[in-house]
């Protein structure tokens, strides 16, 4: 069946369900932007996740007492399929008024293996799942790039004499020198902003990049690359992966890291991790025993 993202729910008025309902879940085909760069889902170069935090989640006992959970839902990169977020947001809202057991206990069970067995049967991959309340341990992600902003390793006055004219993603802009020695790279930037692929709603995230390559990369054409995605429309997984593969194609990097924590809309964030080593991803995003520390703008 070809995908038609007209049959999904995203820009359409809808109305929330009292009662549980999987139906309302609707999956896009990783494949469908992947095309346009070159990716093949059998021949990824790398590998990640994408974690979704979920702030607004909500179940009833049996005698109709309402336990509150921030729920992470994590699944590969190398998923088949991500699950459009409006669809997921109505899925869970579907949560909010059915009775799931006569205990907290036995509540947060049964709605964790509903969740987990809905989403990897629409995903047709492997699901985790944990819930968070306001006694859960929480983790930074990147703590080590808490002072690397990209825009603090450049001097102020070379910034404020460039043009930025490009607001579509343009990889032309990128420049760097290839080198005899290694060079690493490792910083931040709250820099990026895109846009909902069918609402055209903003998105605005931080991006995390390390990269050790030959390439000596000129930051200041890094910056423009990022602001050059301002009118662009895509989802949040597909912007990471597409400055990932452009990272990825023009640095020839043994190593590199792309990730974006992205602000939440609907109750929902999501947050892409790609590397290409598994070692690389951040314990805040593949924990299930701590629940992610929020950016400033989070």
């Amino acid at each position: 069946m070809n995908f038609d993202i007209n049959s999904s729910l995203l820009g359409k008025i809808s109305k929330n369900t009292d009662k549980y309902n999987p139906k309302v879940l609707f999956r896009i085909p990783r494949s469908e932007n992947r095309i346009n760069y070159n990716l093949e889902d059998n021949k990824l170069p790398f590998t990640g996740l994408d974690v979704w935090n979920c702030y607004e989640f909500s179940f009833l006992t049996n005698n109709n007492f309402p336990v509150n959970r921030v729920l992470k839902i994590i699944y590969p990169a190398e998923s088949k399929y991500l699950v459009e977020s409006k669809s997921l947001k109505l899925y869970l809202n579907s949560f909010n008024l059915q009775q799931f057991g006569s205990t907290i206990n036995e509540a947060e069970k049964c709605v964790k293996e509903l969740i987990k067995k809905d989403l990897s049967e629409l995903l047709e991959s492997t699901v985790q799942l944990a819930f968070f309340n306001e006694q859960s341990n929480t983790i930074n992600a990147f703590d080590d790039l808490i002072n690397m902003n990209l825009t603090d390793l450049i001097p102020t006055h070379e910034i404020e004499n460039i043009e930025f004219n490009s607001f579509l993603e343009t990889p032309a802009l990128l420049k760097a020198n290839k080198t005899n020695q290694i060079q690493h790279y490792a910083f931040r930037s709250d820099l990026l902003r895109s846009n909902c692929r069918v609402t055209n709603q903003p998105d605005w995230g931080d991006i995390f990049i390390r990269i050790s390559s030959n390439y000596k990369i000129d930051l200041n054409s890094v910056i423009a690359y990022l602001i050059s995605f301002r009118k662009e429309n895509h989802f949040h997984e597909e912007v990471v992966e597409m400055i990932y593969k452009r990272f990825f194609d023009l640095f020839e990097p043994d190593k590199l890291l792309v990730a974006a924590m992205y602000t939440r809309r609907g109750g929902i964030d999501i947050n892409p991790i790609r590397a290409t080593h598994a070692d690389m991803i951040d314990e805040a995003f593949s924990s299930l025993q701590y629940r992610m520390n929020k950016t400033i703008r989070q």
